[in-house]
């Protein structure tokens, strides 16, 4: 059971980068998983359902994030989804995450009001939630491995 909840944790770490697994749900999984299948004291393994709430928390926050920032910034939902269809066919086709994200955002936007000032504020927006997404997933995923090798060293 543990080396299955050491791939999920190294599946979130990966998932935290690539948008098309759901990195902090794997990294929760793992936490639990391994909460449930070892032996440490009551006192230790409440640190790993709190870090695994944690994760649940991130795993929201990155679904919301994003078009959250976008519509802030004056965007709409199509500037929202096309940042995620540009993330995702910028990742598959070469260009990058990050360009998909920008481009997709600026088609979107450009499409529902033809201007371009606005169209790139959205796109710029966009991709800025795209990447604290990015950053905070594999913070938090990167943090649940070093909490199990924190508390199984203790």
């Amino acid at each position: 059971m543990e080396f299955v909840a050491w791939i999920l944790l190294l599946s979130g770490v990966v998932g935290a980068v690539l948008p098309l697994l759901p990195g902090p749900l794997l990294s929760t999984a793992g936490l639990l998983l391994l909460a449930q299948s070892s032996a440490l004291p009551p006192d230790r393994i409440v640190w790993i359902y709190l870090w695994a709430f944690v994760g649940l928390l991130f795993f929201l926050a990155d679904y919301f994030l994003p078009g959250f920032i976008a519509k802030r910034g004056g965007g709409s939902k199509a500037a929202s989804r096309g940042a995620t269809i540009g993330l995702l066919l910028g990742l598959i086709t070469g260009p990058g995450m990050f360009v998909g994200a920008f481009i997709g955002a600026f088609i979107g936007q450009y499409s529902s009001n033809s201007s371009i000032s606005k169209s790139l504020r959205s796109a710029l927006l966009a991709t800025i939630g795209i990447t604290l997404g990015i950053i905070g997933k594999l913070i938090y995923a990167l943090s649940a491995v070093a909490l199990v090798l924190s508390l199984a060293s203790i």
